[in-house]
């Protein structure tokens, strides 16, 4: 039996298009702590950004944490002001309106179940 570790901290990047995507599932046995979600623009123009938690098991599947929301050029997006709890199987989805404007980072702790 594998054991898992008590706090592993994780930094997802990933260049946003236009597909909707999970960049990051909810392992099971640990707690997932969204502790920060930065969207950057690196267009030369206003780009916008979208982003959900999906949770498939309770009927309301994707809800909005950002919805089309514009990012001035060369400034960046915190879309979290405090932490968003991510329970085994749910996922942080994020889009943006064109490919290649928007640049995201996510800080996750994932912390094991005892």
């Amino acid at each position: 039996m594998a054991i898992t570790p008590l706090n592993v901290f994780r930094a997802i990047r990933h260049n946003v298009t236009t597909a909707t995507v999970g960049i990051y599932t909810a392992p099971a046995n640990v707690a997932s702590i969204v502790l920060g979600a930065y969207a950057a623009n690196v267009s030369t123009g206003i780009a916008t950004v979208t982003a959900s938690h999906y949770r498939s098991t309770d009927g309301l599947n994707a809800v909005s944490i950002a919805n089309e929301i514009k990012i001035p050029k060369n400034d960046t997006l915190s879309m979290l002001d405090g932490k968003l709890i991510l329970e085994t199987g749910d996922e942080f989805r994020i889009s943006a309106a064109e490919n290649s404007t928007i640049e995201f980072t996510l800080n996750i702790l994932e912390t094991a179940k005892q």
